[in-house]
């Protein structure tokens, strides 16, 4: 029989044991050592590590496992999906905004990656210079007032070309965000007479970015230590390879049948994300 150890200090239940079994904390006595201290934060430290690259080692070497393991309900060893998406993109923007404030920029789009010099040389073209006006004398106000906003963004751009990519970056973590529903949406399509539902469709596109993700952040660490140009692009190209490998591992699906709805998830996903990009684009031009 277990001996009774009061009651927890947090939400006093009755204690019978190290831990509360209503709460979870844990009852250590009334005074807090040092030590103590640091060994609790040492072993939070080492149980977010070790939970840590447990997620992330299957993550790019067995495509489609943690989606597997989602599905079937062993979830407590791994990050969450969206956990590990929002921490995965989170240091991916640091690392893009490091780049940006350097004198070439490279940006990535799901699974796109552009570079982008920020020098203006003396003979292009001055975008405020260029004569195309797309407010006339008889257009609405509002266009109008679009019109001066854009030429007076396009003089703060040839003084200051790093603006538009500071203002890039302030929208892209959103638009990065909003285009996994759309890829789960293109799942939801290929497999219409499967038994999964939009949700896991959903969890298999955070751990297909999250991948993306961490491709691209190796790709730098890479071109870091290497020297070579856009290494994060090559890393890029295994993608193709992960996608059907990953879709056979969660759905099941023959290899044709991978390959195929691969080839069309990611066309139709490229395409839709290059148009995004280019209205963020102008987006951040206008309002930069």
């Amino acid at each position: 029989m277990t001996e009774s150890r009061g009651n927890c200090r947090n939400c006093d239940a009755p204690l019978a044991g190290e831990y509360c079994s209503h709460c979870g904390q844990r009852e250590r006595g009334t005074d807090l050592t040092l030590g103590q201290l640091a060994g609790e934060l040492a072993d939070d430290l080492f149980s977010w590590d070790s939970r840590l690259w447990r997620t992330l080692v299957p993550l790019l070497f067995r495509p489609g496992f943690l989606t597997a393991e989602f599905i079937a309900g062993r979830r407590a060893r791994y990050v969450p999906p969206f956990r590990l998406y929002l921490i995965i993109s989170f240091v991916l923007i640091l690392v893009v905004t490091a780049l940006a404030s350097g004198d070439s920029h490279v940006v990535i789009v799901e699974g796109l990656v552009i570079g982008a010099d920020t020098g203006i040389a003396e003979d292009q073209p001055n975008p405020a210079a260029a004569g195309k006006n797309p407010a006339g004398e008889g257009s609405p106000p509002w266009l109008q007032d679009l019109d001066r906003r854009l030429e007076n963004n396009a003089r703060r751009l040839q003084d200051n070309p790093a603006a538009l990519m500071q203002s890039l970056l302030e929208y892209l973590p959103q638009m990065m965000f909003l285009l996994l529903p759309f890829f789960a949406l293109l799942l939801k399509l290929c497999y219409l007479h499967s038994p999964y539902h939009y949700l896991q469709h959903l969890v298999f596109s955070l751990h297909f970015h999250s991948c993306a993700y961490v491709l691209y952040l190796v790709g730098v660490v890479a071109q870091g230590l290497l020297g070579e140009h856009l290494a994060g692009n090559y890393l890029l190209l295994l993608l193709p390879l992960y996608l059907p490998i990953a879709l056979i591992r969660t759905y099941g699906s023959s290899v044709l049948g991978a390959l195929g709805k691969s080839l069309c998830i990611l066309w139709i996903d490229s395409v839709v994300t290059l148009v995004a990009f280019s209205f963020l684009v102008l987006l951040a031009f206008a309002v930069m």
